[in-house]
């Protein structure tokens, strides 16, 4: 096993050790600190410490992980705190920002098993750094003359997510952003919908979240969302025939679903 397999395999153990019933439960509910974060306290670079990595390593669990990040900035939380939290009980203010970052990291750790994976079974380079992801990639591909910004997200059609604004070439140089969906909606649901749905571009849509919930991806035992190994290795061969066509610009989420779908057929 290479290096590579054996980061994304030390990483998939690590989130399957996730309690994730346990902080839905605890943290999920609070919601205290929804304050836009200023930027001594975005905790992007020290979730790239603790779990970008290049080798395999111990990933520390949620409580470490936040106990290092409140002790590192106890100077721009107090100011923080100051500000919006004058009064209030350490406890809850605490807790709060616990919830905060935990929701964060999930979405985050998320990204990172698809670049975890993209590293093990694809052979473009991918670059990640909690930099790149401030300013909205979560990978930078490189190819030819030509750099492609992977934004890999939850799927939603909520119109606020889904607006011409949103893709990363609009503020970053690049020639095309490629946005990596996932859903948290088990198969089952998803056939059902497909069942019921009344307008084919309604069916439609749902026969494409089923594809991408049953073959580009699966769940740990506890629950937690990861890629399958035909996921990166699609969305590489995506890239290169866009590329070597001289084609540029964005693919929306729903739009990388229909290539991969009748990419997969042809496998």
């Amino acid at each position: 096993m290479n290096r590579e397999l054996r980061t994304l395999s030390a990483f998939e153990h690590f989130l399957e050790s996730i309690p994730l019933d346990r902080y839905r439960e605890e943290l999920m509910p609070v919601k205290t600190v929804e304050q836009d974060l200023p930027p001594d306290l975005n905790p992007l670079p020290a979730m790239y410490r603790a779990f970008w990595v290049e080798e395999p390593i111990r990933f520390p669990a949620y409580e470490e992980f936040f106990d290092g990040w409140w002790k590192e900035h106890l100077e721009p939380l107090d100011t923080f705190i100051r500000k919006y939290f004058w009064g209030c009980s350490h406890e809850f203010i605490f807790q709060g920002f616990k919830a905060r970052l935990y929701r964060t990291l999930i979405s985050v750790l998320t990204q990172f098993h698809f670049a975890y994976s993209w590293r093990a079974y694809c052979t473009l380079p991918l670059e990640a750094s909690a930099e790149l992801d401030m300013r909205g990639i979560d990978g930078l591909i490189r190819y030819s003359d030509m750099a492609i910004a992977l934004q890999v997200k939850k799927e939603t059609y909520r119109p606020e997510a889904r607006g011409p604004g949103r893709f990363v070439r609009r503020r970053v140089s690049v020639d095309g952003t490629v946005e990596v969906p996932y859903t948290i909606v088990p198969v089952g649901e998803w056939r059902t919908k497909v069942q019921k749905a009344r307008r084919p571009e309604t069916r439609e849509s749902y026969r494409l979240l089923m594809f991408l919930a049953e073959r580009m991806q699966r769940w740990l035992p506890n629950g937690f969302v990861v890629f399958q190994p035909e996921y990166p290795i699609l969305v590489e061969r995506l890239i290169h025939e866009r590329v070597d066509a001289g084609m540029r610009g964005d693919l929306a989420w729903d739009e990388t679903l229909k290539i991969l779908y009748q990419m997969s057929e042809s496998l």
